[in-house]
């Protein structure tokens, strides 16, 4: 897998534009790489990574100019940070658009991190974080690969899909017209496979998501699945996403942590 590496000058030291050529899309796809400071000077050292799986109408870039991590890497610790371009896809495997494989891409992303650096190549060793449709996609993926991620946090997430059902045309665009192939996709009704995972999401008390986040907070409590969750006041905007981020950073870093006390 040919992959090739910049650093614009836009982007913060320590943060590299990687292009490569995805399978799952047929196509060249890009993704944002932090690495630690201590990255190079440590060459025996193994990290863990945080795919962090932006919003709708956001993209890499947009995600630096507008949520701004790159001001939370002292939270973050010692991890190297993932960025994806998800595009529209909604992080999943459309059933009916079948060139919108955006959980393979996800997938196929996984395996060239753990190929390309050193990292711990271990579902405790690996989180998934994201923000309105990054924070669904975090907590489906998450759902779909307990095998593959320990940790998933979710800011802003549409986590019930099914109150969406059938107007939400984006999602409309992509599982079709039918609330059982919504329901296949839905982190609510797929909350069981969610035993293992260390889970944290929030959610603005103004917010949209609001009751999808109460729905699947009920859902997991159902299930005796532990979770930590919060509703903050505000409303579903970047603004709330910017001024929250710093607390889903910090319960990864404690979930790295614990699996990895040095």
């Amino acid at each position: 897998m040919h992959v090739s590496r910049a650093r614009p000058d836009a982007l913060p030291t320590e943060f590299h534009e990687v292009r490569w050529l995805s399978h799952a899309l047929q196509r060249r796809a890009r993704f944002l790489l932090y690495l630690p400071g201590d990255y190079s000077e440590r060459p025996a050292r193994r990290y863990p990574v945080l795919f962090f799986l932006h919003g709708s109408g956001h993209d890499p870039h947009s995600v630096m100019e507008q949520i701004r991590p790159q001001e939370h890497r002292d939270t973050l610790g010692l991890a190297l940070l993932v960025i994806p371009d998800g595009e529209q896809g909604w992080w999943l495997d459309s059933p009916i658009q079948r060139r919108s494989s955006f959980g393979r891409y996800v997938l196929e992303m996984v395996a060239l991190i753990d190929e390309s650096y050193r990292t711990f190549a271990t579902p405790a060793g690996r989180g998934l974080c994201g923000f309105s449709m990054g924070g669904y996609g975090a907590m489906l993926l998450a759902c779909q690969h307990p095998d593959l991620f320990g940790a998933a946090s979710s800011l802003l997430g549409p986590l019930d899909i099914a109150q969406m059902f059938p107007d939400y045309y984006r999602l409309r665009l992509l599982l079709g017209s039918s609330l059982g192939a919504w329901q296949e996709f839905n982190p609510t009704r797929l909350a069981a496979r969610l035993a293992h995972t260390a889970l944290y999401f929030c959610t603005a008390q103004g917010a949209f998501d609001r009751p999808q986040n109460e729905a699947f907070a009920d859902a997991l409590r159902s299930l005796g699945i532990a979770f930590e969750y919060a509703a903050h006041p505000g409303t579903h905007d970047t603004a709330w996403v910017r001024a929250h981020l710093r607390d889903a950073l910090a319960f990864h870093r404690r979930a790295f942590d614990q699996a990895f006390q040095s």
